[in-house]
């Protein structure tokens, strides 16, 4: 069969109670037909196959039976690739999952370190759930304006006609339910909504983000020093020229007074305690910065290595997609000498899916399976190394600031040493102690003209920033508005296809209502969560289940048909017999559904739970026994 991704298959599931097992069946490609009659608990299968896979449900949404067990297991295929996931069954639901790679047989007797865990929401460090499903069908992480991102809960909730939502609601029923964040999710299925649009829209947040903390700094700086960008660098360069002139001349006046004080063969003794004193702190200052340096120059290379790992790691990545691909395009590889000592290798009896070489026999699915987890160990090293990565690049400001500082004052202690050794100093008279402290107060002016300096520095480099992110903020948001509008045709082209799918179910109903005998328009919107047939919106409440099951298995139809929509070709229907429907025209539906499926050569799959399943359907269709209300579909002891 041809595949188009992403593509979700749901393999088996297994509910378990303690050590116990509740439920244990198989799923297969197409449709997968539950039976029962009414409260045997069919809606609790597909209930837990919706948490399975992430979805949420409230404490209402959970049958009895269904919170007596602790653990759902799925084993599912993501575009291919097999993994198991696992889900702690909690009334409040928001519960973490664990993913590993393979098969549940396999998964079963794994060991603990084989599995990821993932919390439901995404923190600073830490991926939720929904990324790394995401991460597995290649579908893009979005991010809605206003909004929390898209996660698997908003795609399955398209996914899923459920038996307590209302009829008319082509999602599932949800208490908050921005508009803005349906239209995306149906548009994202749709495949309207490109990847580029996201990373561009992420990239604003970040210079926006920036800009925020560019503009913070700047208040701050003006709260501690006054003014406003107005204060500029030629003024402060200016008044520190004037100090270091009026220093000058101080300097000049001290050595005048002392060569007078000499010139009088003065008795006063004569030390130079101050220049071994300022000696030691222009050493001990050298030794600092030559520390600074050294440590700048180790956090210099860490960086760089780190960036050559982040580098080797997505090519890795990249790597194992192409190995992926290219796997069931090249045949077993044999050697005429070993790669080792070159050898010749003996010709022996052909071992059936061996190795050519060392004969360990060959498994292709489980080494399929193993990509599922070395893409995400991979993932998780690369946000690990990035997180790091930012940690030392905070790291390495914080030391070039330090050293920035320590070259200042060694500069400073430097001029000082070498004004003593010309001059010594002694203890001298009120007017030379006078001079001296003149002295320090403008050592101290030109110190404070230095921080005056850094700051009109940084203000400036602070306000070409604020300009050059303005820009940048202005030219994404541009961007992002020229690619939406290319968007526009991409999402003509989906919606007309799920239209005309739409209307051959509706035409393949039973004459029952009159608008879906030969509907000439469907018009649907996700941000309003409603369909309309020919602009009529009022049928009687059967028909209302026929237009939105109808709905969903034609945007499934329209998937299978044209590659470029982002729906995962995997369907839940729960409301075959809802609302009054008579036996004859849910058999009907039934049917539509099944030839439909047999009629397309791409990998889908529709669960459907029915409490009368048609007497044509092919027996092969149904998972597990037909469950009643003595036997219902959980064993529970």
């Amino acid at each position: 069969m041809t595949r188009f991704d992403p593509c979700l298959i749901v393999k088996r599931m297994v509910v378990k109670r303690e050590t116990d097992v509740a439920y244990d069946e198989t799923f297969h490609k197409g449709v997968n037909v539950i039976r029962g009659d009414n409260s045997s608990g069919k809606s609790t299968i597909l209930n837990f196959v919706f948490f399975g896979l992430g979805g949420d449900l409230s404490e209402g949404d959970w049958s009895e039976h269904a919170l007596r067990c602790d653990f759902v297991w799925l084993e599912v295929e993501f575009n291919g690739r097999a993994a198991v996931l696992r889900r702690r069954i909690d009334a409040r639901s928001q519960s973490s999952m664990e993913i590993t790679s393979g098969r549940y047989d396999d998964a079963v007797s794994s060991p603990i370190e084989n599995w990821v865990k993932y919390p439901y929401s995404r923190y600073k460090n830490k991926e939720s759930f929904s990324q790394a499903i995401f991460r597995l069908l290649e579908m893009p992480d979005v991010a809605v304006e206003g909004t929390s991102s898209i996660t698997i809960h908003q795609i399955l909730r398209l996914l899923y006609a459920d038996q307590l939502s209302p009829i008319e609601s082509m999602f599932r029923f949800e208490g908050f339910d921005a508009e803005n964040l349906r239209e995306a999710v149906g548009n994202l299925l749709c495949g309207a909504f490109d990847t580029e649009i996201y990373e561009l829209q992420q990239l604003r947040k970040a210079r926006e983000k920036e800009l925020s903390e560019a503009s913070a700094e700047l208040r701050s700086i003006f709260k501690v020093v006054g003014g406003d960008e107005s204060l500029g660098l030629d003024w402060v360069q200016q008044k520190r020229r004037s100090l270091v002139g009026e220093r000058e001349e101080l300097l000049s006046d001290i050595a005048e007074a002392e060569e007078e004080f000499y010139a009088k063969k003065s008795k006063e003794r004569i030390s130079i305690t101050a220049q071994k004193s300022v000696f030691r702190q222009v050493q001990k200052l050298q030794e600092d910065l030559q520390k600074t340096r050294a440590s700048i120059g180790a956090v210099e290379f860490e960086i760089a290595d780190s960036d050559a790992f982040i580098t080797t790691l997505h090519k890795r990545l990249d790597s194992l997609r192409d190995a992926d691909l290219a796997r069931p395009l090249v045949e077993t590889v044999h050697f005429a000498t070993c790669p080792a000592c070159y050898a010749e290798v003996l010709e022996e009896e052909a071992t059936l899916a061996a190795c050519h070489l060392c004969k360990t026999p060959l498994d292709a699915e489980r080494a399929q399976d193993r990509v599922v987890g070395l893409v995400n160990d991979i993932s998780i090293q690369i946000k690990q190394s990035e997180r790091l990565q930012g940690i030392r690049t905070e790291r390495l400001q914080k030391l070039e600031n330090e050293y920035q500082e320590i070259e200042r004052d060694w500069k400073i202690k430097a001029k000082e040493l070498a004004e003593l050794h010309i001059l010594p100093t002694s203890k001298v008279r009120e007017q030379i102690r006078e001079l001296h402290r003149n002295l320090g107060y403008i050592d101290k002016s030109i110190e404070d003209t230095e921080q005056q300096l850094r700051l009109a520095n940084r203000i400036g480099s602070l306000s070409a920033r604020k300009a050059s992110l303005e820009i940048q903020i202005k030219d994404l948001a541009s961007r992002v508005e020229g690619l939406k509008h290319s968007q526009t045709e991409r999402l003509r082209t989906a919606r007309k296809l799920i239209e005309q799918q739409t209307i051959e179910l509706l035409k393949g109903d039973l004459k029952r209502q009159d608008s879906f005998e030969d509907p000439q328009h469907i018009d649907f919107s996700f941000a309003k969560n409603s369909i309309t047939v020919d602009e009529r919106t009022y049928f009687s409440a059967s028909s209302r289940v026929i237009l939105k099951t109808s709905f969903l298995v034609g945007f499934l139809a329209a998937a299978l048909e044209d590659r470029k929509f982002r729906h995962p070709r995997f369907l839940m229907i729960d409301i075959t017999e809802d609302k009054g429907m008579e036996q004859e025209r849910s058999h009907n539906f039934q049917q539509q559904v099944v030839r439909l499926s047999n009629a397309t050569d791409t990998e889908h799959q529709v669960i459907l739970a029915t409490a009368m399943p048609a007497p044509s359907l092919d027996k092969t269709l149904f998972v597990g026994k037909f469950s009643t209300l003595t036997n219902g579909t959980l064993t529970l002891n």
